[in-house]
């Protein structure tokens, strides 16, 4: 019997679960979404114990990448969009599904960056910044060819920096973070607010800018200059010049990444940054946070 990963990438909006071999190619993968779910963690497990009943495979390790803030020194989760799992004993959940197995717990954006790294876009960097442009906004560093993970994992917990004083509650509960100005929903929902007219999620309002309108282009740009603030300051604090951009909101093509790169250099031009910043799209796509948790099992 051949050995694998059990890997699971809790993100905003759903839960990915997949087994993988131990040369990190996805053997089958499962979900379960976030918003359907009145029991989720009865519903995970549910999808857990599928994916392993299908699998022939042997469950040597196991690598769960989450959305923060994280706790890894208790194996718990905390995220900002699923309020119901505060303090989250995710590590011991799944253990108790495959004892003795050991787990390992990341960010999901820190997650999306390893991935990048080791076999993604940022293979040749060894700075970088990582990012993920969703549901949410999340970050994850590479320093010296390592991921850095901080003290308790929350490293690069980029979506929730203050960027502006008087800006609009985030969810997190703090006014005018990036997230909530820069995320796919706020970018929506800003539209809306200004009178744009069209199906409420990201992938509408994109293609309404690419059809001119110029309320949709308006809340691209606003959300593309958030962003661009955002990673010009953690370019400068950390005096690095590598990006990485990922996630849906990064798939809009030309009508946001224009205006993104656009931002990023006045910004850096206005800070003085030592090195003009490089910003490369993500290549993993959606099987980065997967590809990432199975990975850490053996960083």
């Amino acid at each position: 019997m051949n050995n694998a990963i059990l890997a699971l990438d809790i993100g905003a909006t759903k839960i990915a679960i997949a087994t993988l071999t131990s040369e990190f190619k996805i053997v089958d993968v499962d979900e379960v979404r976030i918003a359907q779910s009145t029991n989720l963690w009865g519903a995970l497990e549910r999808k857990v114990k599928e994916i392993l009943h299908r699998s022939e495979m042997r469950i040597t390790s196991i690598g769960i990448a989450s959305a923060g803030p994280i706790n890894r020194r208790l194996g718990s989760i905390s995220p900002v969009n699923i309020p119901d799992w505060k303090d989250f004993q995710i590590a011991d959940q799944i253990s108790s599904l495959l004892p003795r197995v050991p787990i390992f717990l990341l960010g999901d954006a820190i997650a999306v960056a390893l991935a990048e790294k080791r076999v993604g876009a940022g293979m040749s960097f060894n700075n970088m910044l990582g990012m993920v442009i969703s549901t949410g906004i999340g970050g994850g560093l590479v320093i010296n060819d390592q991921v850095i993970h901080g003290e308790l994992g929350n490293a690069g917990f980029f979506g929730h920096h203050v960027i502006d004083l008087n800006g609009e509650r985030c969810r997190c509960g703090r006014n005018g973070c990036v997230e909530s100005f820069a995320s796919g929903p706020r970018m929506v929902s800003s539209a809306l607010k200004q009178g744009w007219i069209g199906e409420e999620n990201f992938e509408a309002l994109a293609a309404s800018a690419r059809e001119g309108d110029e309320l949709a282009i308006r809340a691209i740009d606003i959300g593309a200059k958030a962003l661009a603030i955002g990673i010009t300051n953690v370019l400068a604090i950390l005096d690095i010049s590598a990006v990485v951009v990922g996630g849906g909101v990064a798939q809009a093509g030309e009508i946001y990444w224009s205006k993104l790169l656009a931002h990023i250099a006045t910004e850096e031009r206005h800070i003085s940054l030592a090195k003009a910043a490089v910003v490369v799209p993500a290549r993993l796509g959606t099987n980065a946070g997967i590809i990432g948790a199975a990975l850490a099992t053996r960083e």
